[in-house]
């Protein structure tokens, strides 16, 4: 092997290594992003469901007479 063919292996083992750290990174912020887009959800569906009740309680639920979601 010369020693051309050394540094460029070098280079490419460095540059390999390099590419899987960032992957592993990527990866791990994209995981991390799903699991808070998750909570965001739940929590929507959550307080949906309390505007939901808190509007048929109150009667405004609809847009039927006295409502004032119109």
């Amino acid at each position: 092997m010369t020693d051309l063919e050394r540094q460029l292996t070098t280079a490419l083992e460095r540059l390999s290594a390099e590419y899987e750290t960032e992957q592993r990174r990527h990866s791990e912020h994209v995981e991390a992003l799903r699991q808070q887009v998750e909570a965001l959800q739940r929590q929507v569906e959550r307080l949906s469901g309390r505007v939901t009740d808190l509007a048929r309680y109150s009667g405004t639920y609809g847009a039927g007479p006295g409502s004032r979601w119109r």
